[in-house]
């Protein structure tokens, strides 16, 4: 009897934990504001890899080759809930970072190919910004990534500046004057 009781026990306490971080998902959760103490600074500046990369039409290209002016990269996975919170707050920050001569790349971590991040980003109305899928983890490995969602700042040269691991809002006005202040490219009229 006592067996019965203690599994009953587990399976109302599982339910509750179900219950409780359904309920928390579908509160609408937001990116924190970006931290510029929070970046870890790469000195001296890190050159990118030559590794491979193939973007969501397929075409595979050295991924250092991909970066022709300052970019914003952003590594996430369709799977991460905070990268989720995040993404729409980079595609805020590439309708400023345009106007700055900062470029934005989003790398997906999916292992199931372009399919689900092309979806996800179609969905969030986001289909524009520029993919490169990763299903083997060969770039995130090659550049360091730790975990999701990681963003790296890249100078004009092609080099890794600074990056932000953690979630981090990039739609604000304050995030693109903190990347173009680590860029030291001066900052665009408004």
């Amino acid at each position: 009897m006592s067996d019965r009781i203690l599994i009953l026990v587990a399976l109302s306490v599982i339910l509750a934990m179900v219950v409780g971080t359904s309920l928390q998902l579908r509160k609408p959760q937001f990116a924190p504001p970006l931290n510029i103490e929070s970046m870890v600074k790469a000195s001296p500046p890190r050159p990118l890899e030559a590794v491979a990369s193939v973007d969501a039409d397929g075409i595979a290209v050295p991924f250092n080759s991909r970066i022709k002016r300052p970019t914003l990269i952003s590594f996430w996975a369709t799977w991460c809930v905070p990268c989720l919170r995040e993404l729409p707050t980079v595609g805020q920050f590439r309708t400023m970072a345009a106007a700055a001569g900062i470029d934005v790349l989003t790398v997906s971590e999916d292992k199931e190919g372009a399919g689900p991040p092309v979806h996800l980003l179609a969905e969030k109305g986001l289909g524009d910004l520029p993919l490169v899928v990763d299903a083997d983890g060969a770039l995130a490995k090659a550049l360091g990534v730790r975990g999701m969602p990681t963003t790296l700042i890249i100078n004009a040269k092609g080099e890794e500046i600074a990056r932000m691991e953690g979630e981090a809002d990039w739609g604000q006005r304050s995030s693109l004057d903190a990347v173009i202040g680590l860029l030291d490219i001066g900052v665009p009229t408004r």
